[in-house]
């Protein structure tokens, strides 16, 4: 791990410890589990937007071109903020920067003509079919790193993470 990365994490998670134990007199156990995912999820994001960068795209604006590149047809902004996880003010301003670069365009629904859906355009399309290949080498980059057994080992044990997380909410909302 690089030092100034390391530092980075090794300050935050410092930082975070000393109000687990001012708080709760606790050491931080599971809690450095999460600062390591969130560490490492903004690390990948920081590595696809520095490839990204010559393309004038960002790592959630290429994410919102795979989306509407694995459709036949359009894809409503809604289902985007649901997929992405945005707001819809940011998925707007996202979504605005990909139609003022003739990369999407807005259409109107066929089935709902108050409904405005995004397309690629002919542009995205190619820069899209030309960046997808590039980010999807850098992340096997990375993941080789690991090995194949303690990849897989990571893969299924963020597999059932995800499930625990999402049995976890559906419980704490029947509790409200």
């Amino acid at each position: 791990m690089n030092n100034s990365i390391k530092q980075s994490f090794t300050n935050t998670e410092d930082l975070v410890a000393r109000a687990h134990r001012r708080a709760t007199g606790e050491e931080l156990g599971v809690i450095r589990i999460n600062l390591l995912i969130k560490h490492c999820s903004c690390l990948i994001a920081d590595a696809m937007s520095d490839l990204l960068k010559p393309y004038g795209l960002c790592y959630k604006s290429y994410l919102i071109m795979v989306m509407m590149y694995s459709r036949d047809d359009a894809i409503n902004p809604s289902e985007l903020c649901d997929s992405m996880g945005e707001t819809r003010s940011n998925m707007t301003r996202l979504c605005d920067e990909l139609v003022s670069r003739n990369l999407a365009q807005r259409v109107t629904n066929a089935s709902d003509r108050r409904r405005i859906d995004l397309s690629l355009t002919d542009q995205g399309l190619v820069l899209i079919q030309k960046v997808l290949p590039l980010l999807r080498e850098r992340i096997k980059q990375i993941y080789a790193l690991l090995g194949d057994t303690l990849r897989n080992q990571l893969e299924e044990g963020l597999q059932g993470l995800l499930l625990a997380v999402e049995d976890s909410r559906r419980a704490w909302n029947h509790e409200d």
